[in-house]
């Protein structure tokens, strides 16, 4: 074996590498109307007022027939497949709510990530110090143009009465993410969130339980 020559320069490169099959986001509805969502609740405080607030809003303003609420165990990890199958099943489309904190946020955009997969229009909602995170996470997985609600972090410890606030200023965005051409999406929000991950610092990113 050849001696190293002890004035040469080795470099290594630390970063892996990972080949992740891009896919498309599910087809999308053309309207609400006479359809039944699916509501995932992935038991962060507050997500059932969000979801529940959001679900009577498009029963009483946007012609949904019914909702149907499922409720995971805890925010992490996925939600287990018979729920989802469950979801996929009975429902036009989902929304999913909600990631606010590193963990949560990972699963609950692995959740929608799942959902869109199996051909469910999904409506996935982060707060807005979390999104980033969720983008990268829906990089990851394979869905880049994986569209994704945000609402005002944090979530957890406000009143019930501004949750709901939330919900009603949101319904703008989950009717745009679930009737919007799936093209049209995937065009708006694939690296859309990307550039704001200057916009907060190490310590606005705080968990609310």
């Amino acid at each position: 074996m050849p001696a190293l020559n002890q004035n040469a320069e080795f470099l290594m490169n630390p970063v892996g590498a990972r080949n992740v099959e891009r896919g498309p986001i599910a087809p999308r509805l053309g309207t609400l109307r006479g359809t039944t969502i699916g509501l995932l609740d992935n038991t962060k405080k507050n997500a059932d007022i969000l979801l529940k607030t959001v679900g009577e809003i498009l029963i009483r303003e946007h012609g949904v027939v019914a909702v149907i609420s499922r409720r995971k165990v805890s925010s992490s990890p996925a939600a287990p497949d018979a729920m989802l199958d469950e979801l996929a099943e009975s429902c036009a489309a989902v929304i999913n709510a909600y990631g606010d904190c590193g963990s949560c946020a990972s699963w609950c955009i692995f959740d929608g990530v799942t959902l869109e997969k199996r051909g469910v229009p999904t409506a996935t909602v982060n707060s807005d110090a979390f999104v980033v995170l969720g983008q990268h996470e829906a990089i990851a997985l394979g869905l880049p143009g994986l569209p994704i609600v945000t609402v005002p972090h944090p979530m957890g410890d406000v009143p019930a009465e501004e949750v709901r606030k939330r919900a009603e200023a949101m319904i703008a965005q989950v009717l745009r993410v679930l009737t919007t051409e799936a093209e049209v999406l995937e065009s708006e929000y694939t690296d859309r969130f990307i550039d704001e991950s200057d916009k907060f610092t190490r310590s606005e990113m705080v968990c609310q339980l």
